[in-house]
């Protein structure tokens, strides 16, 4: 029988003597997409980073297309980390390189991309989310929307299999809100899986545009 295409089982997660996260299982399947709701603080991003491969779990195993990536004391990140993208809350943009060169940036730490090709393909994906204007400008040039935009672009310039999405309407207006969900919604609509985390405190309207995507929506209050 083939396997999901993402596994979470019986995962745990543990900061400072405390449960973070305890038992949480659920899976994926190729071109399927999720939305996780929650209230702050119950874990949500660092359940996000747990699959991300950046934090170590403390029991249970997440398996990626068939193999396990993590389990206690193991990390695998040899393929994953190219096949699963990510946008924080935060954004992390590179506030002294231009938005070209955070875009194109994982493409020369992970692929080894010379500059030149690396370049071509973040203009690709810069045009692709209507920002190809902005590429020579910095973040803190833009608007919020805007460098929105630029995360996602980030994220997506490897095309990646799985993208995770960390709260990304949180500090945004309503309008700019709604166009980010569109954009989401186009991501899916290309074939790439989305799981995504949200607190309940959206305004009403958006909320139920976005569970026009999702395929299943698993809420968990608290983990601990």
């Amino acid at each position: 029988m083939q396997s999901s295409f993402l596994s979470i089982e019986n995962l745990g997660k543990r900061f400072n003597n405390a449960n973070i996260l305890e038992n949480v299982s659920f899976s994926l399947e190729k071109g399927e997409s999720m939305l996780i709701q929650g209230k702050s603080g119950c874990g949500k991003t660092t359940l996000l980073r747990c699959i991300a491969l950046l934090e170590a779990i403390d029991r249970g195993r997440i398996i990626f297309n068939g193999r396990v990536v993590s389990k206690p004391g193991h990390l695998d990140r040899t393929n994953s980390r190219l096949e699963i993208g990510m946008v924080f809350q935060q954004l992390y943009l590179w506030s002294h390189m231009t938005v070209l060169e955070n875009v194109a940036l994982p493409l020369w730490l992970r692929n080894g991309k010379r500059k030149k090709l690396a370049d071509e393909a973040a203009k690709h994906q810069l045009a692709q989310l209507g920002i190809e204007d902005k590429a020579n400008e910095y973040p803190n040039q833009l608007s919020g929307g805007q460098r929105q935009r630029a995360a996602f672009a980030r994220a997506l310039v490897h095309s990646p299999q799985l993208l995770l999405l960390d709260e990304i309407t949180a500090n945004l207006d309503p309008e700019t809100a709604y166009k980010v969900v569109g954009i989401v919604e186009k991501i899916i609509e290309a074939g790439t899986s989305v799981i995504w985390v949200t607190h309940s405190e959206l305004p009403s309207a958006i909320w139920s545009y976005v569970l026009r995507f999702g395929d299943r929506i698993w809420i968990k209050e608290k983990y601990n």
